[in-house]
């Protein structure tokens, strides 16, 4: 086996940079999500082959026209060019469709009729709600604010624009989006989720400040597609961290990286 000081990773200008410096940087760096999901796609492929999951001529065939489509891959000529710029041959390029294919035939092997279940289950957990926030460091301002909008008419968009201390939500008038009732703090879940639209809610504390919330629309969850893929991305990624957590796992490469002077 050949040493990674011994194996060149890369040149620079006419210079050879070892494997060994490469992986050392990146163990320094924190910078080792190749090796997390080498892992992951081991043990992927382990359990394909466990339940004897294997992928067609066919299945590969039309793996390779969705992903011609979705990336604008009309021609040889243009395939060519992104698999080069990529450093990627065709047999690169057609293990990793296999890939692909077989992950997703797992997947659904991994959750047959366990969407509905964990759908009927956590249904509440899901629902979402389009909130409008109004950010301030100090209770009583906000409750003086919450007076303008509630007694006086204000305009709570206005307002948020004008006094919010949230930079992210503060130029579209406090407008946060969609956002799944799990994502939100404890106390804020409870008082959006017990209001009718178009209410006001708070002040709140939360790890933001005080809160004023619009809520602007409740969207109950549905088991349509979208939801689908998303309950069953969750449980391939719970059945993932199980296996990761059964497996034993040796990283030889990170392990013999070692100092060429310790030889």
């Amino acid at each position: 086996m050949v040493e990674p000081n011994q194996s060149v990773a890369l040149e620079v200008n006419g210079e050879e940079v070892s494997l060994y410096d490469v992986v050392r940087l990146a163990k320094l760096n924190g910078s080792l999500t190749f090796i997390e999901e080498g892992i992951s796609a081991a043990l992927i492929q382990q359990g394909a082959q466990q339940r004897g999951i294997e992928v067609s001529d066919e299945e590969l065939q039309q793996a390779a026209d969705n992903y011609r489509t979705a990336n604008d891959l009309h021609d040889a000529e243009i395939t060519e060019a992104w698999l080069q710029a990529r450093r990627l041959s065709y047999e690169d390029w057609e293990a990793l469709l296999e890939y692909q294919v077989m992950e997703r035939k797992l997947g659904d092997a991994l959750t047959a009729g366990l969407v509905e279940q964990r759908f009927a289950e956590q249904r509440l957990s899901f629902d979402k709600a389009a909130i409008s926030r109004l950010v301030l460091n100090e209770e009583g301002v906000a409750r003086e604010l919450r007076a303008q909008i509630i007694e006086d008419g204000a305009d709570f968009h206005a307002l948020a624009r004008e006094h919010s201390t949230h930079v992210e939500t503060r130029p579209a008038g406090g407008y946060a989006g969609l956002i799944v009732r799990t994502d939100m703090e404890p106390a804020l879940e409870a008082a959006v989720f017990g209001a009718q639209p178009g209410k006001i809610v708070g002040p709140i504390k939360t790890d933001d400040g005080w809160e004023l919330v619009k809520v602007e629309r409740v969207v109950p969850a549905e088991l349509n597609e979208a939801m689908r893929e998303t309950i069953k991305t969750a449980l391939c990624k719970e059945w993932l961290a199980e296996q990761r957590n059964q497996a034993r796992i040796n990283l030889p490469l990170l392990d013999s990286s070692r100092d060429e002077s310790e030889e």
